[in-house]
């Protein structure tokens, strides 16, 4: 029975001036990987990334506006013309390639570089969609074949060897800043267990782990270079290549900073482009996550990153700390791209939504009066298009109150709501003398229910007021007139 061949996988990562559907990319890439026989990532050309024996990196190349740039009308290739618009400028890219792995057209233009196993396209082919383009890139693709080779020991020794010296060095200057730090809390621990009982309790129980880190890291120092090192070095050369990150690098104080490629988040079949992050880990475990391209709709950095940087880590909070105390970065950053590239809706800062630079997703949970300054106020109420009959005036803040009766505008001369509607006090003394919105006796009047004076005179308690409101009419009649 045939074997069926097994398809190595494709990687993408998209960016926002990406303008040939990711689909047609992939059919593209997939049978590279399918004839080839390697995975395949791709991505925009940023910079010198490294070599990885294997895999296939094709890169394509977008004006930054600080790379001087150019513009070809046209490709020509045998007895077909490729048009190309004003955006598919050619970035100079400043690569020394030899000649014999420059794939050129018919009037030697540069199509692509083929560098061992990199593919580098000069020209942002990507920066328009049309038939040309399509075919264009699937022929840069298949001439590329034919010039790929995977014989990069020397250029990976001389990487892995710049990296390791690097590494080693910077993890030295680490480590002894953490056994530094770890003996002054041993000693620090010594001394407060000889001045009280429950310190001693809280040593005796941290002394075996102390002395144990404390052994392990200076049998670490004393190392002139820990099979550790190299192996990071050469997880992280990795990393480097897969397209994940753009750059890592190691401070003197054992700290790391690296920068993501582009990040996009899938969910509810939604892909959600969240741009660039910078990732700094200390060597005490403390890990800041900070944006690198804005989110305009957006108040928080990431979903799960506070406004401070510090991530909520959810279920990866216990691993993250070992693996940053055993130095193994790579692993760290690898775990930690999974998580920027995640969304988890119970436990975030804020909703993916608000990620969607096209405003085009919808979340049916998504409440558009969440945290409005203006929810239930009457504006809320009567005018809010996003109100839809959700708030009435029985949920406004200002229901029945005095500002409802004599101010608000959509309950002039109370039109909606009447402040003698079950009034305990309607009628009385207090109604006829004293409530603020029967002043002028315009709600309720004494005179007109059944009133048992024939003459109004001095004996009438309300005789006073209804002169007084006689004077107060008769003035604004003479003034009107």
């Amino acid at each position: 029975m045939e074997q069926t061949k097994e398809l190595p996988p494709v990687t993408a990562f998209p960016w926002s001036d990406l303008a040939i559907p990711q689909t047609e990319i992939q059919q593209t890439l997939t049978y590279l990987a399918y004839k080839t026989g390697k995975p395949v990532t791709f991505k925009q050309y940023e910079e010198d990334e490294g070599y990885c024996e294997h895999s296939i990196s094709v890169r394509v190349a977008v004006a930054d506006g600080i790379r001087k740039t150019s513009m070809i009308d046209r490709i020509r290739i045998g007895d077909r013309i490729f048009i190309l618009s004003g955006n598919q400028v050619t970035v100079d890219l400043g690569l020394a390639v030899s000649i014999d792995k420059h794939i050129l057209d018919d009037d030697s233009n540069v199509l692509a570089y083929v560098d061992h196993n990199r593919i580098v396209i000069p020209i942002e082919l990507t920066a328009t969609d049309s038939p040309d383009t399509r075919v264009l890139f699937a022929r840069i693709i298949e001439y590329s074949m034919s010039m790929l080779d995977f014989k990069m020991s020397v250029e990976l020794l001389e990487s892995r060897k710049s990296l390791a010296k690097k590494f080693c060095e910077a993890f030295a200057q680490g480590i002894k800043a953490r056994f530094t730090d770890k003996e002054e809390d041993f000693r620090e621990l010594e001394r407060e267990a000889k001045n009280a009982y429950y310190k001693i309790i809280d040593f005796e129980q941290k002394r075996p782990v102390l002395e144990k880190e404390l052994k392990y890291l200076k049998r670490i120092q004393q190392i002139r270079k820990p099979r550790l090192f190299r192996v990071q070095a050469n997880a992280l050369v990795e990393l480097l290549a897969s397209g994940q990150y753009t750059s890592i690098n190691v401070e003197t104080d054992g700290s790391t900073i690296a920068v993501t490629s582009p990040v996009a988040v899938k969910y509810d079949n939604y892909s959600f482009p969240l741009g660039r992050y910078e990732i700094k880990t200390m060597p005490k475990g403390d890990i800041i996550i900070e944006a690198l391209d804005t989110h305009p709709n957006a108040e928080y950095p990431h979903p799960h990153v506070g406004l401070g940087g510090v991530p909520c880590l959810g279920n990866i909070s216990a691993d993250l700390p070992k693996m940053l105390g055993s130095m193994r970065i790579a692993e760290a950053l690898q775990t930690l791209y999974e998580f920027l590239s995640s969304y988890s809706l119970g436990n975030s800062y804020e909703k993916i939504s608000h990620f969607d630079p096209t405003g085009e997703y919808q979340d049916e949970d998504d409440n558009p009066c969440e945290n409005c300054d203006d929810s239930c106020s009457p504006y809320c109420i009567q005018e809010c298009r996003e109100n839809d009959g959700q708030y009435s005036c029985s949920d406004c803040c200002d229901y029945r109150t005095e500002y409802c009766y004599l101010d608000c505008e959509y309950n002039q001369n109370f039109s909606q709501f009447n402040p003698c509607d079950s009034c305990s006090n309607e009628g009385t003394n207090y109604c006829y003398l004293d409530c603020c919105y029967n002043q002028k006796w315009k709600l309720q009047k004494p005179c007109e229910n059944d009133c048992e004076f024939e003459q109004c005179g001095n004996d009438c308690p309300y005789f006073e007021r209804q002169q007084s409101l006689k004077e107060v009419n008769n003035h604004e009649t003479t003034k009107s007139t």
